[in-house]
């Protein structure tokens, strides 16, 4: 079997674009300025800036959760069209929440950076607020959502503690092809905060909960495709650990890939992997890499989908929420084992 060297981990320069080029690669710390639109021709050819803003998806999106809890939430700008959604999953019961808006893509305006800023989506019974403060060490959430059919009414506020010192971030700058990039800021820290579901009020100690946030922007191929997992919690030893990783279309996956371990504040960084659905995505996933690191399942227990054939646009996405067995061997040796983990994972289609 082959042996397996961790890529270049550097910190970030100033700035994900500099002099028109796209500066790839994985990074321990955050650009100062994430500025995909000062990239020369991204798309192969000049485009005014209206059209090339046009081409970037953008969005925040984060898990959140203990060991009963799993949530999500996400607002998310495909220039199409927009979303706006909270999930919450009640592990024992095995029920799930959903509050879902298909907006017009102005409707959600995501933040030049999370140093800091803020997005939010609102009409006259909810709201979901993102506030990034990054410079301080801190995201903030704010839910709330009244009057909706098959809900009962929910009110959340959440703390995540990205302390300096304390987490350890995966940056990367990942080329689509040439001078065509996807930057995303990913980290796994502590989280503290309340929920109220309906007339029960569950409170979120942070030495017992997490988050994992999503800070994206990428120029995409017009057919965008992407496998993805993701799940974290604490083990054993009381260890906040939790795993990344993704399929999509980079071209060098050796070079440049998101993929990473998280264990106890410290990052480490994993090879390509490849994703295998004999059943289909709401059948058992397999994902495996070919060191002999990576020897994951996840079993669906909740499905999202999205399904949409516009004229300008089409849509196959499933999002399940689910279990994971298997293991994640570290550096060190060290076998990490992701039984009955929760998390969730993406198989995305995206044509527009």
């Amino acid at each position: 079997m082959a042996e397996y060297r961790q890529r270049e981990l550097r910190p970030a320069p100033d700035n994900l674009v500099t002099d028109g080029e796209f500066i790839f690669g994985t990074f321990s710390t955050q650009f100062k300025n994430v500025n995909p639109l000062k990239a020369d021709r991204p798309l192969g050819t000049w485009l005014p800036g209206c059209l090339l803003n046009f081409r970037l998806k953008e969005w925040q999106a984060f898990q959140l959760g203990n060991e009963r809890w799993f949530m999500l939430a996400v607002l998310y700008n495909a220039k199409v069209t927009s979303l706006a959604q909270f999930i919450v999953y009640d592990k024992v019961r095995r029920k799930k929440y959903l509050f879902e808006k298909l907006l017009p893509s102005w409707k959600i305006k995501v933040p030049a950076s999370i140093w800091e800023g803020s997005q939010s989506y609102r009409d006259k019974d909810c709201s979901i607020e993102i506030v990034s403060a990054l410079a301080k060490g801190r995201f903030y959430i704010n839910i709330h959502i009244r009057d909706q059919k098959g809900l009962p009414d929910m009110e959340a506020h959440f703390e995540l503690i990205h302390d300096e010192g304390l987490v350890a971030p995966i940056v990367v700058s990942i080329p689509m092809g040439k001078n065509r990039g996807m930057y995303s800021h990913k980290c796994l820290m502590p989280m503290q905060g309340s929920l109220v579901l309906g007339g029960e009020k569950i409170e979120f100690l942070r030495e017992e909960s997490f988050a994992i946030i999503d800070d994206h922007k990428g120029f995409y191929p017009y057919s965008l495709k992407y496998d993805w997992i993701t799940t974290a919690g604490y083990d054993g030893k009381g260890r906040l650990i939790g795993l990344n990783l993704t399929h999509n279309q980079t071209i060098d996956a050796e070079r440049y890939n998101e993929n990473c371990l998280w264990v106890d504040g410290r990052l480490e960084l994993l090879p390509p992997v490849k994703f295998e659905r004999p059943q289909g995505p709401e059948g058992e996933w397999f994902i495996r890499d070919r060191y002999g690191i990576v020897d994951l399942s996840f079993k669906p227990a909740a499905m999202g989908k999205i399904e949409m054939d516009l004229i300008v646009l089409k849509v196959r996405y499933y999002g399940p929420f689910g279990s994971f067995g298997g293991t994640v061997r570290d550096s060190s040796g060290e076998i990490l084992d992701f039984t009955n983990y929760f998390g969730m994972g993406e198989q995305k289609y995206v044509r527009g």
